[in-house]
């Protein structure tokens, strides 16, 4: 299949099984011709509501379109709205915090057919894009447009209909009306009716207290239902279809709803019916805004750049803004089904909110980020702790005295601090920190309060859960060691927000506690035996010494003894780990293992960018970037534009029960995409910022726009040749300290460094560089390559070219898998990749029986002793593009089988 050349040409590529499509659209959004589509109106519903010309909907830069899947998730949500549905176009419409109905769907009459066309039997395509999605609905008679839009700051949802034709129809739009408080909220009474004046069905209970409508402005048919209360039946209403207006004119379908007085909904109504054109306009506004004014990438893999953009604009839709409770992040988006109203995990969750909010720091998306940390800290209890997870229902019930959930997890707490840190680093915002920090230090204080055996780390048990609610990993846990580094991390931030706020005395506090609980991690935690580190710490003083993905955490923030961290990494980027498609939270040797375990085998999103970020942070990139690549592909197999929650730990499908559009998972793509591969770490109090890239040396050239640092932007073009690689930095706003760290391959020799000011100032590859060069730079050599630091002030105007040269060395990419749903895992893992002087020895695991070609660059090698499989090399050239090609295979048998190979120096690609 050939590759992607752009974004939109991506768009087609990665859909291509699914018979995607994309088309550039040259059409400008057309004005439109009537006076009250140009601004925003509030008119009756009716006979005197404005009609909507159509009006050019062209495709988004990023999007994507496929035919049809049956069951295939499918959300259109906004701040206030959401439509929740499947490809096929039945959903279930919510306002929050309300339920308003289950059950949607459009159906079609014609005189050919005496029962109606159900639309979801001719359903044919999807196009999603951010700001508004379209389901197709073909037949021999008509082609029916369904474009969905969820809008910015209205309590409503807006249904366009772009109807072509040429017999006579009739649209029935079909629902359940619901009118339910999300879970676990309740009241009675409600009951439905049909306003003809409205045009629609008017949802209200006996107090009149919480009301809907759902209805258009086209004339329009309802049915006649039971006084005082809900029927069994769909409740139906039809749209006469006029095709010689249909030709100029969209069909809206309009609902709005609200816990307000019913005249307040029908206002809201009128509006939406009023203004199609503005609020499709604020949407697209609100979409381009997203992807101008973030990090994005310009790479070799167009997918991954398009999974970038739409991990950016998923993390701003995880802002929901509830009546009652305020504007925070949400979990994710799922059907509740017919007998919940548990939408996914649509309410608020404070430490899923400080995990994305990693991935939005480093992207520059910020202001989302500040108003969800002073949302968390707004219902933080009274001693100190932070909510767990707030119901969208939370504002009607007593959800934070009477409800066991609010305050259900411990990690919540130190995770919360450490994202306001981050936070801070990242943008510099001190009002924010300044404003935030009494919460801080109430934190602080419930933190103490949970460590009480002198370990200086956080307990769980009556302090509430940290990585597990569920299984039997869990049993008898006294502290894990997820928790373990995510608490420690937020002893730095302590320590550092402190000494900003000159509170010395806490900041020498929190350094002795993290002197402590460093040592607990590094040598309670440490089991000799097992070679690796133990999941947690039991009740009795035991540990639990399974295997487990939960070290990512602490392999993350560089928290773990560097050597006895190699030997957790090098576990974890086995198979028992690291499957095809993301780490399993428990290994597969594990007696409690079970694939289909939420707790104890399901391969998870969220905690394999954990993993991933954790072998970057230790200069693994050759077991780090499968598993970014995996997450990427998961953007375009399942929910279009979607990660969802957990797969199988067998095969690769997500687990019947996983919520489809889970935001942790989202951002496990972003962040170690940005803080692992490019190691982008911005300071913004200090003025400074850190580059330290580990691209795929398959890579030749990456453009990286708008890296955001305080009140700076840089953009960096990053290339490589055969014995050579460039960072060119161009920045706007204030000067900003950049370290660059360039990565220097395993035995390289005759190493040169150099900073230009200009493009032009770089040298041929392996000659020394034009300006600034140091004949002998310092290079800091590690187990698998070396680092070069290089530094300068940046500053509006005045860029710089930092380079590196050398001669010899050998790098090795991290083999990736084309997944296909349902595959079972058997891709080669590269275990590990080290040198001794004298040659690079290259460690492999892969399915016994199976062949693989890894991908080699740099120095020609040789190919000397190897154990456990047979093997070849073809040569390249070694420079980006052209690998020598290293083809392995495994003897038969069943299982998983490990090769050693030794690579000796042969010719230089470079001399």
């Amino acid at each position: 299949m050939k590759k992607p050349t752009s974004l939109v040409h991506a768009a087609t590529w990665v859909m291509g099984p699914l018979a995607a499509a994309i088309v550039l659209a040259t059409a400008p959004i057309l004005a439109a011709p009537a006076r009250a589509q140009t601004d925003r109106t509030a008119m009756p519903a009716g006979q005197n509501t404005p009609a909507i010309p159509r009006f050019a909907i062209p495709h988004s830069p990023i999007s994507l379109i496929s035919d049809v899947r049956p069951n295939e998730f499918l959300s259109v949500t906004g701040p206030r709205s959401q439509w929740l549905g499947v490809e096929t176009g039945q959903a279930e419409l919510w306002v929050d915090p309300l339920k308003v109905a289950s059950g949607f769907q459009l159906n079609f009459r014609i005189p050919q057919y005496h029962d109606p066309v159900r639309g979801a039997d001719v359903a044919t395509r999807v196009e999603v894009r951010p700001e508004m999605t379209t389901i197709t609905y073909t037949h021999m008679t008509f082609t029916v447009k369904e474009h969905i839009l969820t809008p910015r700051n209205d309590a409503g949802i807006l249904v366009l209909l772009e109807v072509n034709t040429f017999v006579p129809m009739e649209i029935e739009v079909q629902f359940h009306p619901v009118l339910q408080y999300m879970w676990p909220g309740a009241f009675g009474g409600q009951y439905a009716f049909w306003d003809d004046a409205h045009h629609g069905y008017v949802l209200s209970e006996s107090l009149q207290k919480h009301n809907a409508i759902i209805g258009t402005s086209w004339p329009a048919h309802g049915e006649v239902n039971p006084a005082h209360m809900l029927s069994d039946r769909p409740n139906t209403f039809v749209i006469p279809v006029d095709t010689v207006r249909a030709r100029k004119e969209l069909i809206p379908i309009a609902v709005a709803a609200g816990t307000e007085p019913r005249d307040s909904v029908f206002k809201t109504y009128q509006g939406l019916l009023s203004n199609a054109l503005p609020l499709y306009r604020e949407s697209r506004r609100w979409a381009d805004t997203v992807l101008a004014s973030s990090t994005s990438l310009d790479t070799p893999d167009d997918s991954l750049d398009l999974a970038l953009a739409w991990a950016k604009v998923d993390l701003e839709r995880q802002r929901v803004c509830n009546p009652d409770l305020g504007c925070g992040f949400v979990a994710g988006w799922g059907l509740s089904g017919s007998s919940s109203t548990r939408p996914g995990f649509g309410w608020f969750f404070g430490g899923d909110m400080a995990i994305n909010s990693l991935a939005m720091d480093a992207s520059g998306q910020w202001a989302p980020v500040a108003e969800a940390l002073r949302f968390t800290a707004k219902y933080q209890r009274r001693d100190g702790k932070m909510p767990h997870e707030i119901s969208q229902a939370a504002g009607r019930i007593p959800w934070f005295t009477e409800f066991p959930y609010p305050y259900y997890h411990a990690d919540t707490t130190p995770f919360w601090m450490l994202a306001l840190w981050e936070y801070w680093k990242a943008s510099g915002d001190d009002a924010t920190a300044k404003d935030l920090w009494p919460s801080f230090k109430k934190a602080w204080e419930w933190c103490l309060s949970a460590e009480t055996d002198g370990d200086g780390i956080i307990e769980e048990g009556k302090n509430g859960y940290g990585a597990i609610e569920v299984g039997g990993l869990g049993e008898n846990l006294h502290e894990d060691i997820y928790i373990a580094g995510v608490w420690i991390e937020a002893l730095q931030a302590t320590i550092d927000l402190a000494h900003h706020f000159r509170d010395r005395k806490l900041a020498d506090k929190a350094d002795k506690l993290r002197a402590t609980a460093l040592h607990t991690l590094n040598d309670k935690y440490w089991r000799p035996t097992e070679d690796q580190h133990a999941f947690g710490i039991l009740v009795g003083g035991g540990t639990n010494d399974n295997l487990t993905a939960w070290p990512g955490t602490a392999l993350s923030f560089d928290l773990l003894e560097p050597a006895r961290a190699e030997r957790t990494l090098r576990k974890l980027a086995t198979d028992s780990i690291s499957s095809d498609w993301g780490a399993r939270l428990l290994s597969i040797g594990s007696k409690l293992y079970d694939p289909l375990h939420y707790n104890n085998g399901a391969v998870w999103p969220f905690m394999t960018g954990f993993v991933a970020w954790g072998q970057y942070r230790y200069r693994r990139p050759f077991s780090g970037y499968h598993l970014v690549d995996a997450v990427k592909q998961q953007v375009f197999d399942w929910s279009l534009g979607r990660n969802p929650e957990n797969f199988s730990g067998a095969f690769y499908r997500p687990m019947d029960e996983t919520v489809p559009d889970q935001f942790f998972a989202t951002s496990m793509l972003v962040t170690p995409l940005l803080r692992g591969v490019l190691g982008w770490e911005p300071d913004a109090p200090n003025d400074s910022a850190t580059l330290a890239p580990q691209l795929p040396p398959g890579w030749d050239t990456v453009r990286v726009h708008t890296l955001r640092v305080g009140a700076t932007t840089l953009d960096v073009t990053l290339s490589r040749a055969s014995g050579s690689i460039a960072a060119d930095v161009t920045s706007r706003g204030p000067p900003v300290k950049l370290a660059v760290v360039l990565p220097v391959p395993l035995g390289a020799r005759d190493v040169y460094a150099g900073i230009g000011g200009t493009h032009g100032d770089t040298a041929p590859a392996g000659g020394p560089p034009a300006t600034d060069s140091v004949a002998s730079p310092t290079v800091v050599q590690g187990a698998h390559d070396g680092q070069l630091s290089l530094g300068a002030t940046i500053s509006e105007g005045s860029p710089a070219v930092f380079s590196a040269y050398w001669r010899g060395g050998l790098s090795v990419a991290a083999p990736t898998v084309d997944l296909v749903p349902g595959q079972p895992s058997s891709g080669v893992r590269v275990v590990d990749f080290t040198g001794d002087g004298e040659g690079w020895l290259l460690e492999l695991e892969g399915e016994a029986g199976h062949a693989y070609d890894v991908h080699l660059y740099g120095a020609v090698p040789e190919l000397g002793t190897v154990t456990g499989a047979e093997a070849t090399i073809r040569s390249g050239t070694g420079a980006p593009r052209d690998p020598h090609v290293l083809h392995v295979r495994f003897p038969d048998g069943d299982g998983r089988e490990n090769a050693s190979i030794r690579l000796g120096p042969g010719q230089a690609n470079n001399p």
